[in-house]
């Protein structure tokens, strides 16, 4: 699943699919996003967010100690 940033509320997006579209400056990639609140955009691919996704909790050495 790929997925994004709602630019509308900043809740979390699903790309639902992508197409090349033609344009006056020659074809331009384009999503169409559904957010969890409903919100749908078409947009291009520039425009979305990648979401900020926490890296794994690495055990310290007083975890191990427990």
């Amino acid at each position: 699943m790929d997925t994004t940033l709602c630019p509308e509320c900043g809740a979390l997006a699903e790309v639902q699919w992508r197409e090349v579209m033609e344009s006056t400056d020659g074809p331009v990639e384009h999503a169409k996003i559904t957010c969890v609140r409903r919100h749908w955009f078409l947009l291009p691919v520039e425009h979305l967010v990648q979401p900020h996704v926490p890296a794994p909790r690495r055990a310290s050495l007083t975890d191990e100690r427990r």
